[in-house]
């Protein structure tokens, strides 16, 4: 006789508070401390409180709890600025101050590179900023409600959701949105098809794309677009077909120091606006190319790094896999007159040193992968020996990873950024430079 046997779920304990003292953070900003001999995990607590807890999973591996009362609060306790801190899916770190959420982050990094065996990092560099009001990207989510639709973030490790009014990390423009965007969305009939919708606070206004399933009827296109133009805001809609603009009254395009880079909802751009340029000269200024130097920039994007670097007087090679956005960096180069940056198309998973732009040469190299990094990448990297290589990273992990391959072909680490994008969150950007030994 066949027997089935079904997946065991971890236990729910019986909701029965419990008091416990936190040892520490870890990466992801979760207090750690020990019960019957397992890791405990709490969300929005710090190192050193006493607290009461209520156990909501338990595996033979480790606990979950719940936040119920903060017993003896930790010195470096602040209050949150935000009312959703204990139920949203983005800053769970409101309750540390700025200085002590880097001084984790930093260790977070460095336990990274250990894991590689890479225990020597040069001293990180910080470029940080404002705690908020820095976000002009927002992706909010859309969920059925009753006979309307709830909008708002997604609860951690769900896809339960959080309502909110306002958010403390968006620009103050974007933010102000969210209640009139609520109210918008509760006035349509095909809410079942509704996805969701992001908004990009760009240099001459706002832009909101919706993502949706299906045709939208007649009265909701009506209604979106009556809101658009009563606020001045550029719509476009994506179903699982095409993107298209339904209103567009300005151009889409963001500003670094003299040039405008354009782009349309849906492609990839910093969230963090005064950072990226930061981040960006900073790029420029590490790498040092000399006057009439080429460089090569992989994984380019729209030429966030490549039209500041051709602004400087330096010959550039982006390369992207997306042709969209070679072109959309085709054009960006265009506009502002920098025809020393020329784009390409390749899979950088394949061997590209093959490609005729990679003969030309290349003693400076920028890299900015997507979270994945450039694991295939790395051995074709080695085999172009630039003298200087230049990785940026929205996942140290990754950085971690890919280094190895390059201190095995006789590079070492010179210096290590670490930016702080998403202040308040555990996230961590990176960037290091890589020399020839």
């Amino acid at each position: 006789m066949v027997q089935f046997f079904k997946v065991k779920k971890p236990a729910v304990p019986a909701k029965t508070p419990l008091d416990i003292r936190i040892l520490e953070l870890n990466g992801h900003g979760m207090g750690v401390a020990r019960h019957q001999g397992k890791p405990l995990f709490v969300a929005g607590v710090l190192p050193g409180e006493e607290v009461r807890v209520i156990l909501t999973t338990q595996t033979s591996r480790y606990a979950t709890a719940t936040l119920q009362k903060v017993l003896k609060a930790s010195p470096d306790r602040v209050k949150p600025f935000c009312n959703h801190v204990a139920d949203c899916g983005g800053c769970n770190l409101q309750q540390l101050p700025l200085a002590a959420q880097r001084a984790l982050k930093q260790t977070a990094v460095s336990k990274l590179f250990a894991r590689h065996g890479i225990d020597v990092l040069p001293e990180p560099e910080w470029l940080d900023g404002e705690g908020q009001g820095y976000r002009r990207v927002a992706r909010l989510a859309i969920r059925r409600r009753g006979k309307g639709v709830a909008l708002g973030f997604r609860q951690p490790q769900s896809h339960e959701l959080v309502e909110i009014e306002r958010c403390g990390v968006l620009t103050t423009v974007l933010s102000s949105l969210v209640g009139p965007l609520r109210q918008l969305l509760n006035r349509l009939r095909a809410l079942r098809q509704l996805g969701h919708l992001e908004l990009y606070d760009a240099a001459e206004g706002v832009a909101l794309l919706l993502r949706h399933t299906g045709n939208l009827p007649a009265a909701d296109l009506d209604a979106l677009l009556a809101f658009a133009q009563e606020r001045n805001l550029a719509l476009f809609l994506q179903d699982d077909h095409a993107r298209r603009p339904l209103h567009v009254p300005f151009p889409l395009y963001y500003r670094m120091d003299k040039l405008r880079l354009s782009f349309t909802p849906g492609d990839f751009i910093q969230v963090n606006g005064a950072l990226n340029e930061r981040m960006v000269h900073q790029a420029i200024d590490w790498l040092a190319p000399k006057p009439g130097q080429s460089v090569l920039d992989l994984f380019c994007g729209i030429g966030n790094f490549c039209l500041p670097l051709a602004a400087a007087g330096h010959p550039v090679v982006g390369v992207e896999g997306v042709m969209e956005m070679v072109e959309q960096a085709r054009g960006n180069a265009e506009d502002n007159q920098l025809s020393q940056a020329r784009f390409y198309r390749a899979d950088l998973a394949a061997d590209f040193t093959i490609e005729p732009w990679a003969q030309e040469g290349f003693d400076r190299v920028l890299i900015d992968p997507g979270r994945a990094g450039a694991e295939q990448v790395m051995p074709y990297l080695a085999e172009l020996a630039p003298e200087r290589l230049l990785y940026v990273s929205c996942n140290p992990a990754t950085l971690a990873r890919d280094s190895e391959v390059l201190l095995a072909a006789g590079y070492r680490l010179a210096r290590l950024g670490l930016i702080d994008m998403f202040p308040h969150t555990p996230h961590c950007e990176a960037m290091a430079l890589f020399e020839l030994s």
